[in-house]
């Protein structure tokens, strides 16, 4: 291809490219005009009424002018539909719900001792590790005991001694050689011995340290040959048969709650299981800082035991009696069911947004229970399995709005099949 028709056809596109600037510049340009002239028409007829009486004529021309105005500056918000996505819909299902109050914390061990070095000196020999289990009496280290067991030697050598003191004064005293008070000083002697011998021996028992109770070493913080003080940290032993969650709640939630009422809880570590428990013990007084009760839960954890000191959410079941508990296995009731972050507004002006037909509907419900582990809350009246919600809008939505669905909506049930969720996707308001 020559130069010359490069050139040309290079000339062409300019040429294109600026007679669609132009003729997009003409439209703008003739549009503000207009528009200019609405407004100048509409400024003039209200100036001209200040003066003089407006004929029929020229209201009626004012009034569409302004009625004009006003559909060209609201077009874009009242025929532009609002856009949904996948996460800003849920459907009404029905599903169980369990009513109670919330807990959460840490589920340790109900048991956990630190054994602590009751003499100074150097430890000879440490015989478990982190991890091992270990019995109630299991001896755990030993101090070097040399110097001990020769004051326990010396102790009994000198009770020893006291006591032929004692027995000599004793026969003097019958025959009249010794005085009482002789008698009284050498039975004291003896006495003195004896007792330095007991404490000599409860050191050297203490050289031995045992486990005061069964279960698991948790903490190991000293070695073989290490020597430590009186007092000193050796070990911690827990025993994870029972756990325990310290739950605090409100004092009027505080209210609700008995001893022996079913807790469910539910683990990060453990998806989809549920373990049970039981109020133990809740604390009488308020926390004076925070105003709250403490209410302790405890956990059997010895059939399919799970790993303690992890955070647990939990669940009091409230309005039930140890006795109704244990003899149910769930305290769910079936109700529609829709996000908590759905529903807005409380009391008498509790609304959910429904979107129906292309348009958001603004929907007055009636609400019950809330199920904090699941984020659901339960609608009493108001709304029909299968409609769509708006979930957590962050402004009100009108009333009336068109909608666009760009995909299908969330089912907030779990146990929900994909199908059942799946909703035709809507392009905007049907006619």
């Amino acid at each position: 291809m020559s130069r010359f028709t490069r050139h040309n056809r290079s000339r062409a596109v300019t040429a294109s490219h600026d007679s669609y600037f132009s003729s997009a510049m003409s439209a703008s340009f003739v549009a503000s005009r207009t528009m200019l002239g609405v407004l100048a028409a509409a400024f003039t007829l209200s100036a001209c009424g200040s003066d003089s009486a407006s004929t029929p004529q020229d209201s009626a021309r004012a009034a569409s002018a302004s009625d004009s105005l006003s559909r060209s500056a609201a077009g874009t918000t009242t025929n532009t539909p609002l856009v949904l996505g996948v996460r800003d819909l849920a459907v009404v299902v029905e599903q169980p719900l369990r009513a109670g109050i919330e807990v959460t914390g840490s589920l340790d061990p109900a048991e956990r001792v630190e054994v602590k070095a009751q003499i100074a000196g150097q430890l000879a020999r440490v015989t478990v590790e982190r991890g091992t289990a270990v019995r109630r009496g299991q001896a755990l280290t030993s101090f070097e005991s040399g110097a001990l067991r020769a004051q326990v030697a010396s102790a009994q050598a000198a009770v020893a001694a006291r006591a032929r003191d004692l027995e000599a004064i004793d026969t003097l005293y019958k025959r009249g050689a010794a005085s009482q008070q002789d008698f009284v000083n050498a039975r004291a002697a003896r006495d003195a011995a004896e007792a330095q011998l007991a404490q000599v021996r409860e050191t050297l028992e203490r050289a031995t340290v045992l486990a005061p109770i069964g279960g698991q070493v948790s903490e190991k913080l000293v070695s073989t040959g290490e020597a430590v003080q009186s007092g000193a940290h050796l070990f911690t032993i827990v025993n994870s048969d029972v756990l325990e969650l310290a739950g605090q709640m409100a004092a009027a939630d505080a209210a609700q709650v008995r001893v022996g009422q079913r807790v469910l809880l539910t683990l990060e570590a453990y998806p989809g299981r549920e373990v049970q428990g039981r109020v133990d013990r809740i604390d009488p007084v308020a926390n004076p800082a925070t105003r709250q009760v403490t209410a302790y839960i405890r956990v059997q954890n010895t059939r399919d035991p799970v790993v303690a000191g992890l955070f647990a959410t939990g669940r009091i079941l409230t309005g039930q009696s140890a006795a109704a508990a244990s003899a149910q296995t769930s305290a769910a009731t079936s109700s529609l069911a829709v996000p908590s972050g759905a529903v807005r507004g409380e009391g008498s002006d509790t609304v959910v947004y429904v979107v129906a037909d292309g348009r958001v509907q603004r929907r007055l419900v009636s609400v019950g229970a809330r199920d904090a582990l699941t984020g659901l809350s339960e609608v009493r009246s108001g709304l029909r399995a299968g409609e769509r919600v708006l979930i957590a809008p962050g402004a009100a939505p009108r009333d009336g709005a068109a909608v666009q669905v760009v995909s299908p909506a969330v089912v907030p049930s779990t146990g929900a099949s994909p199908a059942d969720s799946a909703m035709p996707t809507s392009t905007g308001p049907r006619s």
